[in-house]
């Protein structure tokens, strides 16, 4: 017996591995459905499609070029292959899978804690002891599966805000703003659903209102909806197994912290834990390729973030040689230790900033 919290892409993943397997599976949910609220922008790379198979039925756009803009407003315009899902749909697409193999859902279902091992289970008034071999928290950012098995500890986030707007844009190409003053320690996003409408939006570890409402005014966008979510930082020292209770996805805190993607990271660690208890491995043994890969994007970031605008401005200023391009294109950005090397390797005036590599192991988050 299989318990599952949480029924989104990666909790459900989870579930349809080891339902398939033969595993009597339940996932529990608290909200009526799948897929909400929508708490991430959607783009990924083509990495998703060794998970799960490439459909229109969740992917709703492509994009072959990402233009970068400089503080400055100079930009660069990179080749790439890029996708971007209906997030409710994509979840929905990987509940049915996970049904279909066999596993139960359950709607409504709050968990609460953990009680002489047990998980407490809220539903409507109504109290459930779940008792179960395995417990997997598949439950965001904030889990309370992580909370109440004192996992959760001295985490720390990034605060996202994004808007659906309409306008014109150019549909196969999605825009990146850096600078300081536009939303410190990351990014800001241009990324189009449609010719028509877009989503737009920014994360920064405080003031994100400010940041978010100047993007907006600066972009002269409506928003027609508001999106949102905490990004948790990948920490290296996060404890992610306790006894029977397994983490994975964003309740593990597997994001990239240059991105704040994690959807490849949740699936792939769905698919470590599954490994797991199918074959009796260790969790913590069998994560280590991906804690890995998590903590080099986690050092790349405190070193974008050691960054000055004149240096932001002269990496896009060397992002527009035709090389460089090349080396990003080919490359798997998902776990960038070669794409590094080849970049350093081929373009030596990127060499310069291996200092903040350095500085950044000393002056962490």
């Amino acid at each position: 017996m299989i318990s599952i919290i949480g029924a989104g892409p990666v909790g459900n993943y989870c579930a349809y591995l080891l339902a398939k397997k033969g595993f009597k599976v339940n996932i529990f949910e608290e909200h009526p459905k799948a897929g909400i609220p929508v708490q991430c922008t959607g783009i990924v790379t083509k990495q998703l499609f060794k998970y799960v198979p490439k459909s229109k039925e969740f992917v709703i756009n492509h994009f072959n070029k990402v233009q970068t803009v400089a503080p400055n407003n100079d930009y660069a315009e990179i080749p790439l292959e890029e996708y971007l899902l209906d997030r409710t749909r994509f979840d929905n697409y990987l509940l049915n899978k996970a049904q279909d193999a066999g596993a139960e859902v359950h709607f409504n279902h709050k968990f609460i804690e953990f009680k002489d091992n047990k998980a407490v289970i809220k539903n409507k008034q109504r109290l459930i002891h779940n008792q179960a071999d395995y417990f997997i928290g598949a439950d965001g950012p904030l889990s309370k599966v992580a909370e109440s098995a004192g996992l959760l500890k001295n985490r720390q986030f990034f605060v996202g805000m994004q808007a659906r707007v309409r306008g014109n844009f150019s549909k196969h190409t999605f825009t990146t703003f850096f600078g300081n003053n536009i939303a410190p320690g990351f990014f800001a996003w241009v990324v189009p659903e449609s010719s028509s409408t877009a989503r737009a939006g920014l994360a920064t570890r405080k003031n994100t209102g400010f940041y978010f409402q100047n993007l907006l005014n600066s972009l002269n966008f409506t928003p027609i909806e508001y999106q949102g979510g905490l990004i948790p930082i990948f920490n290296p020292k996060q404890k992610v197994k306790k006894d029977n209770i397994f983490l994975i996805g964003d309740a593990a805190g597997f994001t990239k912290a240059t991105t704040g993607g994690g959807l490849v990271f949740g699936l792939e660690s769905a698919k470590i834990v599954s490994k797991c208890i199918v074959k009796n491995k260790k969790y913590n043994k069998e994560i280590f390729r991906l804690k890995f890969s998590l903590q080099l994007h986690r050092i790349i970031r405190n070193s974008l973030n050691e960054f000055k605008d004149y240096e932001h401005i002269k990496i896009i200023d060397l992002m527009k040689k035709k090389k460089i391009q090349n080396i990003l294109k080919k490359n798997n950005r998902e776990f960038p230790a070669g794409l590094l090397f080849k970049l350093i390797l081929y373009e030596l005036r990127l060499a310069r900033f291996l200092k903040y590599l350095i500085i950044s192991k000393k002056k962490d988050f």
